[in-house]
């Protein structure tokens, strides 16, 4: 009887912890239309990703000084933290709200491995928010470049 409860009590707090695990897999998802762009700017080098109309959606920066990789995405609402998918891996970070750039923002370090999960993820990556759709992107040389920009600096 006492295993039997036991047994009960462990598959409650596993039903109560994974609905906070789980992850979504975009793996199948479709690929946002639209397109990577690099470009220099001052103190590193950035990715935007753009949609059809030509609105930015998505960026990676590298602040060269700092060894700093940001991800910005676009967002009328703020949120305390983004979500990253990557074929390999997932990972939640915490990041703040800009107002008047409409952004929400989380940092990660130039050699963390969570950029190179996104840089050979296989076809795309994602990035979701609380309360937004997920945006699902391609993965792009682009991207790439800003990593590799970050850790040569």
């Amino acid at each position: 009887m006492k295993l039997k409860r036991f047994a009960l009590a462990a598959f409650a707090c596993a039903a109560a912890i994974a609905p906070a695990q789980a992850q979504t897999d975009f793996s199948y998802s479709a690929v946002s239309s639209g397109s990577w762009s690099y470009r220099a700017v001052t103190g590193g080098s950035e990715a935007v990703f753009a949609d059809g109309s030509g609105a930015t959606r998505m960026s990676i920066a590298c602040g060269k000084t700092t060894r700093l990789v940001t991800l910005s995405r676009i967002s009328a609402a703020p949120a305390a933290n983004i979500s990253i998918w990557t074929s390999s891996s997932s990972r939640t970070l915490t990041s703040r709200f800009e107002q008047p750039s409409s952004r929400v923002i989380a940092q990660v370090g130039a050699t963390d491995s969570l950029l190179d999960a996104i840089v050979f993820s296989r076809g795309r990556f994602a990035i979701s928010m609380p309360g937004v759709p997920a945006l699902v992107l391609p993965t792009s040389p682009e991207v790439d470049h800003v990593v590799e920009d970050c850790r040569t600096a």
